[in-house]
């Protein structure tokens, strides 16, 4: 179990070796909850982190036990200082430490040092609680068709942003249906997502953190935010902000006219004359402030004055509205900047991610205000020699001189470490310094991609289902792995029945077999991210069901890296299989015996119910006389014994000279046999003769042999016998 209080001692035993105390020495070493990437970490703690202007996770530290996360001003004294005068640690990459399992330390703080000078143990943070918010949605109206951005967060009590490593918008239409967007994590770690708003009549947006790691004391509220509702309308015209223009560099509290034009519903042609009951609104909202709203005039324009904003900071605006009953929907967001100066700064040419011992490139361009007061007074400035520009790469200067004339300034390096970087420019004139807001960059270590040459799934019998002819595609002797994609796909299978197949689990729970065999790189399978706990893919073997084969000498996976810096470092893996043909029995046996035995069991079956039984109310009367048949009872066929049928034998019952009726027909004078249709027939040698009803004379049954049906109402006699069948 670890302790805060003997933890924030080691900062005594860190330190001995520390030289006197210089105004770049400031550092901070502490464990963290959570597993790395996904940490929250001592260092970064609400109570640390406000005592340092300029803060970020330089790099993971180890001891040979666990590691630690070293956090410092945006500079290199994590290794400089730290690690230099410590030994007995050394820098850990994130996915070491990934493997050593997660973390419960974010109560302990190792050292923290600022200006030299170790800084007193901190009190304990209080409880806190966090929230997932919907922090932004592109502004409105609404329609089916418009692709929204939406931005989500995850705050404290105080309003601290939580750095997330991910998470998803639930979309919920009026009819209840539900989509989900996963989102993409972003530098200061919310989570944006962009998607197309359905046909429907309204919706809901929840934004659903991927939960993060919670520090002692600490709870989330809720697993999703707060619910955000939308109006979805049928869009009438569109408005464009036609002014300012994207990326231009606003004054603070300098005038600014704020202009759009009026389109189509479709955004294309403009509309001249304004429709009638028009009203339009901009919405502005700066940078870690709420959105304002402004009304425009007939001429679609509006006046708006930048709050101050010592660091340049971004804005976004809109326009749209409504024109009697038809909605006016906005076009794209127009993102400028806003500073007191009204100097911006365009860094969408730099990276985010760099690689050891690759160069690191990017330029960042100077962004002036448009002509006007603001435009003279930054030309103005720039044109001073007192003005000094440093640009500075994790506390080191790369450049200090003058302003450059074409307004450009670029950075070129080439890293021998990983870990994070930060760049920035700052401009030092008569009237403070004016600094570039800093560009974080994570310098990640080559991809070193090592697979094995082969992979032979054996002898496979044919028919054997696919989770059981699986082999491991093991990314294990490469390095950094885990946090780059892959490109995977099968080649050289022309004529084959087997194909090779990728094992993924799915959302719901089971497991999905990921076709490998494509016709392009576009529809390929992509590997996103490997789990850094287990560096592999299964890839099995989907066989035929019959026929065997050998696997051709063509056949190969090819597995291509995503990131371009790498794609020269394409493996070819071969693939070996043999499968095991069955014979007919061996292949068809299943279906075979099972319909070999519904026919037996249907021949069984039959043999009881398809003999003819003798018809419910059918009987006999037998006497010895004609006379005596009058007083003679009747005899159902069915109460005499042995009566009912047999195997695929229908009833019958044999009449004998002594008048008897029963099942044994051995010696019988006439067989009474049940027949479909007919009810009964009666069969013999004879002789049987009838009577005639109208002559009553005896007349011979010429038919007997083939079987004589009998009629109710006939007397017959045989030999001595006399009967009369009743059906």
């Amino acid at each position: 179990m670890h302790r805060a209080l003997p933890a924030l001692l080691v900062v005594v035993s860190l330190l001995p070796r520390a030289a006197p105390a210089r105004g770049a020495e400031t550092y901070c070493v502490g464990g963290y909850d959570g597993t790395p990437p996904n940490v929250v970490a001592a260092c970064d703690l609400p109570a640390v982190r406000a005592l340092h202007p300029r803060w970020h996770a330089h790099t993971y530290v180890f001891d040979g036990k666990e590691c630690s996360l070293c956090y410092d001003e945006e500079d290199n004294t994590c290794q400089t200082v730290f690690l230099a005068r410590n030994p007995s640690y050394r820098r850990a990459y994130e996915y070491d430490c990934t493997r050593l399992g997660e973390s419960h330390r974010s109560g302990e703080l190792l050292a923290h040092v600022i200006d030299g000078k170790p800084v007193s143990p901190l009190p304990p943070p209080p409880p806190m609680q966090l929230e997932a918010r919907v922090e932004r949605i592109s502004p409105g109206p609404y329609t089916a068709g418009d692709r929204l951005s939406v931005v989500g967060a995850v705050r404290d009590d105080t309003g601290l942003l939580r750095r997330l490593s991910g998470g998803l918008f639930r979309i919920v239409d009026a009819s209840g249906k539900s989509t989900e967007h996963r989102g993409t994590v972003q530098p200061d770690g919310t989570v944006v997502a962009d998607f197309i708003l359905p046909p429907t009549a309204s919706a809901r947006i929840e934004f659903v953190p991927d939960k993060p790691p919670l520090a002692q004391g600490e709870t989330l509220r809720a697993a999703a935010s707060e619910a955000q509702e939308l109006k979805v309308e049928v869009c009438g015209f569109r408005a464009r902000v036609v002014q300012p223009s994207v990326h231009e560099s606003l004054v603070a509290g300098q005038s600014t006219l704020l202009s759009a034009r009026l389109f189509d519903a479709a955004g294309q042609v403009p509309v001249t004359a304004p429709p009638a009951g028009l009203s339009l609104e901009f919405t502005v909202q700066v940078q870690e402030e709420k959105p304002v709203t402004l009304s425009a005039d007939t001429s679609l324009s509006a006046t708006w004055i930048p709050p101050a904003s010592p660091k340049p900071r971004e804005v976004r605006i809109r326009a749209g509205g409504r024109a009697g009953e038809h909605v006016v929907c906005p076009t794209e967001e127009v993102i400028a900047k806003v500073s007191d100066l009204g100097l911006g700064f365009d860094t969408s040419a730099l990276p985010r991610t760099c690689y050891v011992g690759l160069p690191c490139q990017g330029t960042v361009r100077l962004v002036r205000p448009e002509p006007g007061p603001g435009r003279q007074q930054v030309d103005a400035l720039l044109t001073d020699p007192q003005v000094v520009v440093r640009v500075v790469d994790t506390g080191e200067e790369r450049y200090r001189g003058p302003p450059r004339a074409d307004d450009r300034y670029a950075f070129n390096v080439t890293y021998a470490e990983y870990g994070a970087a930060s760049w920035s420019i700052v401009f030092q004139t008569p009237r403070g310094p004016i600094t570039m807001p800093s560009h974080e960059i994570q310098v990640r270590p080559q991809l070193k991609l090592e697979l094995p040459a082969q992979l032979d799934f054996g002898t496979v019998t044919a028919g054997t289902s696919v989770e059981r002819a699986c082999q491991k595609l093991d990314f294990s002797q490469s390095q950094a792995v885990e946090e780059q994609g892959f490109l995977i796909r099968a080649e050289g299978l022309e004529g084959c029945q087997a194909r090779p197949v990728l094992m993924a689990p799915n959302a719901a729970g089971g497991t999905d077999w990921l076709e490998l065999v494509t016709a392009s790189d576009e529809s390929a399978l992509k590997i996103r991210a490997l789990d850094p706990k287990a560096r592999w893919v299964d890839i099995c073997l989907e066989v035929p069901r019959c026929a065997g084969e050998v696997s051709p000498d063509p056949a190969v996976l090819r597995v291509v890296p995503l990131t371009s810096e790498f794609k020269v470092q394409e493996k070819t893996v071969r693939l070996r299989w043999k499968v095991e043909g069955r014979g007919f029995l061996g292949c068809h046996g299943a279906w075979v015996w099972s319909s070999l035995g519904l026919l037996g069991f249907g021949v069984l079956l039959a043999g009881f119910t398809q003999p003819a039984r003798f018809p419910s109310g059918a009987s006999i009367r037998v006497a010895g006389s004609e006379r005596g048949i009058r007083q003679s009872a009747s005899i159902l066929l069915r109460d005499c014994p042995g009566s009912s049928p047999g195997f695929y034998r229908d009833a019958r019952l044999g009449l004998h000279g002594d008048g008897e009726v029963k099942g044994r027909t051995r010696n019988a004078v006439i067989l009474l046999r049940a027949t479909r249709g007919a009810g009964v027939v009666l069969t013999g040698t004879g002789p049987l003769e009838q009577q005639d009803r109208r002559t009553l004379k005896w007349e011979p049954v010429a038919d007997l042999a083939q079987g004589h049906v009998p009629s109710p109402s006939v007397l017959y006699r045989a030999g001595g016998t006399y009967f009369k069948v009743e059906l």
